[in-house]
């Protein structure tokens, strides 16, 4: 049997939207449930979705519940529980004094600049954001309680004064529950205040990788399907690359799903904009279903599903 690694990237509300038209292609041209895939791994936006496909929401729903239209007696009982969370910022009058929102990594890079990373650096720069994400994280323990599901679950955030990388839900990871978690991959810089956990202060799993494909080098799946909203900025597109030929050595099988052209004009440049997310589903779902017709793909898939 194939095991199947199903991967989220961050994105915003515009991201969310478009992972629930990619899951929507894959089950209706591959027969793939998102919910039976052995391992998830969400990202911000990604992190969410992940988290509610765990719940048991299926794909219809996702999509049904962005675009405002009616879900399924399941799909209800799930999204009574899920707060979207609020980016928006409070009256510039009302925000306390910038400072720094990690002197200590600042310090770090200023002994050993080499080890730098620049989603990380301007996370230690920019101040932590007065938006709570308590109330989304609330909505999951009420849904997962302090338990994790049974099937794999994987959610990235970083250490915002180390610079370390933690997926939650892994072995490795300090332990907290699953809405905890996926305030600390959603928790943007600048805007959200960051997440406590075990101490420590994690902030927007992004920062350090849309997507951390890389991950997956160290699981058990075979194939790895990645839906990638934020490829509609090329330098990010670039790096999802460059995480796909780091797995090569891993001997998987990864299948990307990115937004095409149309989708693009669709989404937009601002993931924010909550206002695209509904046309959002349809033009991911008919950008993925083309992909998954395309020769080259079927013959790849085909063989697997």
């Amino acid at each position: 049997m194939t095991r199947v690694s199903i991967v989220l990237g961050a994105g915003g509300p515009v991201g969310h939207a478009f992972h629930a038209g990619v899951l929507q292609a894959l089950e209706r041209e591959l027969g793939l449930d998102a919910r039976d895939a052995t391992l998830v791994v969400g990202t911000s936006a990604g992190a969410q979705v992940a988290a509610l496909i765990r719940a048991g929401m299926s794909a219809a729903d996702l999509g049904a519940r962005v675009r405002g239209r009616p879900l399924s007696p399941e799909g209800r009982e799930i999204a009574k529980h899920y707060v979207r969370p609020s980016h928006e910022l409070p009256p510039r009058s009302e925000r306390p004094p910038w400072r720094p929102g990690s002197l200590r990594y600042l310090s770090a890079v200023v002994r050993r600049p080499w080890r730098a990373r620049p989603g990380r650096l301007v996370s230690a720069l920019v101040p932590d954001g007065p938006v709570s994400l308590e109330p989304q994280a609330a909505g999951f323990r009420a849904l997962f309680g302090d338990r994790w599901p049974e099937r794999e679950l994987w959610i990235p955030a970083v250490c915002r004064d180390t610079g370390e990388r933690v997926a939650f839900g892994s072995g490795s990871a300090p332990s907290t529950d699953v809405g905890t978690a996926v305030a600390a991959s959603g928790a943007v810089p600048g805007v959200c205040r960051s997440v406590v956990i075990g101490g420590r202060r994690f902030v927007d799993g992004g920062i350090a990788s849309a997507a951390h494909l890389d991950l997956c080098a160290a699981s058990e799946e075979d194939v790895i399907l990645v839906s990638n909203p934020l490829s509609i900025f090329p330098p990010l597109r670039l790096l999802l690359r460059r995480e796909v030929r780091a797995l090569r050595p891993a001997d998987k099988t990864v299948v990307l799903f990115e937004p095409s052209a149309d989708a693009a004009s669709v989404m937009g440049l601002d993931v924010m904009d909550v206002e695209r997310a509904a046309p959002t589903v349809e033009a991911a779902r008919e950008a993925a279903t083309k992909a998954l017709r395309s020769r080259k793909l079927r013959r790849l898939v085909g063989s697997l599903f």
